[in-house]
């Protein structure tokens, strides 16, 4: 099985791109080094061997990201990446989610948890550790709490499932492959370099914008969420822009189908599914030729992997019956981190019971039909409304609010607050308050003043819990 850390430092002597950005490229050989001087760097600094740490990085840019990822992971160490434009309180509570922790920034240390980037730069490179097998990637996802999920996963099955993402997608190192963000990607970043690719960023801030990076940096494999295709869609590329196009990835959750066919119809080119999770892993990948299958299947699990559709009472139904999506492999989660009741609710011996309703057709795709939980899916983000929700209760003026998601064209779903607030209180008032401890991305896109929250018999806000796709 091949090992992340080990396709990165096997190909030292290599000058190819392993990322481009704006302006900047890092060769596998520069991305070598700068992993081995900071795995020096860690070593005199962090002292892995005496404590159960989590590095936590938040540095902006993708090299020294992963770099430092993959240093930690060489020492065994639990890593996390968290984006660089967390607020206090979310950087709060996605620390304590994960804890005890070593936090690593590119900014002036602000604590004596915390290490700056350049004092690890220090360090001359020295010799990669050998404990991958024993370190944990660890991933933040929302739930029904409004707290941060820490995910625990050990690096030798995201190992085991990057391999076989690799594998199932045909990527080589001729490839060059989309990255939309600068976020540490199991579906692009990861299985690029694995296989030795190029990892290119692409904004995603303009349809012209798009297709111009597209075709200027002969992109041969997009890779995106949602959000990014069905940008792209607003606008008809020239072929010269997509020709070397030979594979579109979709992932992060279901795309779709009219935004499918319209990609086909133009650009020759079909999104094909990745069905994922940060607790399950990579669960199944479409490689059908029908289009009609492309546009509404996330397709047939991947080798290793049992998909089981199942009742309420846990009862296994047969293909063609609807039910909750179940996932076993070698690639899964074990726990959500400091969290034992949720983790309960969700790894169930060696199953993922996860949030997705759909069923199994009789050739073995997968069709999913809606999710059965309350995150609001805004573009590429999945938003916990509980979260949007206690900040808004913490503004004086607020007496009650329930977050929902309102149907977008593009988006998917926008987050609207429903709020009953104290005579004079305004809407600005509100999302300026929301603007001071939230992301960009949490902010409520309209406030509607109501005069009551409809309440279940429990006094719980009656949310619209179950969301069913088109």
């Amino acid at each position: 099985m091949a090992s992340i850390v080990n396709a990165v430092l096997e190909r030292e002597n290599d000058d190819r791109p392993a990322i481009v950005g704006d302006g900047r490229t890092t060769s596998y050989r520069a991305l070598a080094e700068l992993t081995r001087r900071l795995t020096e760097g860690l070593r005199r600094t962090v002292r892995p061997a005496e404590a159960d740490v989590c590095l936590v990085i938040s540095h902006p840019g993708l090299e020294e990201s992963l770099a430092l990822t993959l240093a930690g992971w060489s020492l065994g160490l639990r890593v996390a990446v968290l984006p660089p434009y967390l607020k206090d309180r979310e950087l709060e509570f996605a620390l304590a989610a994960c804890e005890p922790v070593v936090k690593v920034s590119d900014v002036t240390p602000d604590g004596s948890g915390t290490l700056s980037f350049a004092t690890l730069l220090q360090a001359p490179p020295g010799p990669v550790g050998d404990a991958a097998k024993d370190a944990t990637h660890e991933t933040f996802t929302s739930g029904t709490t409004g707290h941060p999920k820490c995910v625990d996963r050990p690096v030798s099955r995201l190992d085991a499932d990057i391999e076989q993402l690799v594998t199932a997608t045909g990527l080589t190192a001729d490839d060059r492959v989309t990255a939309m963000t600068t976020a540490l990607s199991t579906t692009s970043v990861l299985p690029a370099l694995v296989a030795g690719a190029a990892v290119v960023t692409v904004p995603v801030q303009s349809p012209r914008q798009f297709w111009q990076a597209i075709g200027e940096r002969e992109i041969t494999v997009m890779s995106g969420t949602p959000y990014s295709y069905e940008l792209a869609v607003r606008r008809r590329p020239e072929p010269a822009q997509t020709k070397r196009v030979r594979l579109a990835l979709t992932t992060s959750a279901r795309l779709r189908p009219s935004t499918i066919h319209r990609l086909l119809s133009e650009t020759g080119i079909a999104p094909r599914n990745i069905m994922c999770s940060s607790e399950s892993g990579h669960i199944a990948f479409n490689a059908s030729d029908d289009p009609e299958i492309l546009a509404t299947s996330v397709g047939r699990p991947l080798d290793g992997v049992e998909v089981e559709i199942r009742a309420e009472d846990g009862t296994v139904l047969p293909e063609g019956q609807e039910g909750r999506v179940c996932v076993r492999s070698p690639f899964t989660a074990v726990r959500y981190r400091n969290n034992a009741e949720e983790s309960a609710a969700v790894f169930q011996g060696d199953w993922v019971v996860s949030t997705d309703i759909g069923y199994r057709d009789r050739d073995g795709f997968i069709r999913l039909t809606g999710r059965d939980d309350h995150k609001i899916y805004f573009g590429a983000a999945k938003l916990d409304p509980q979260e949007i929700e206690d900040t808004l209760l913490r503004h004086p003026g607020v007496e009650d609010v329930l977050v929902v998601g309102e149907d977008h064209d593009r988006l998917g779903q926008t987050p609207v607050a429903r709020v009953v607030a104290a005579p004079g209180t305004s809407a600005e008032e509100l999302l300026g308050h929301c603007r001071e401890q939230l992301s960009a991305t949490k902010i409520p896109q309209k406030i509607e003043f109501v005069s009551e929250i409809p309440k279940d018999f429990k006094g719980q806000p009656k949310r619209p819990k179950y969301f069913r796709f088109e």
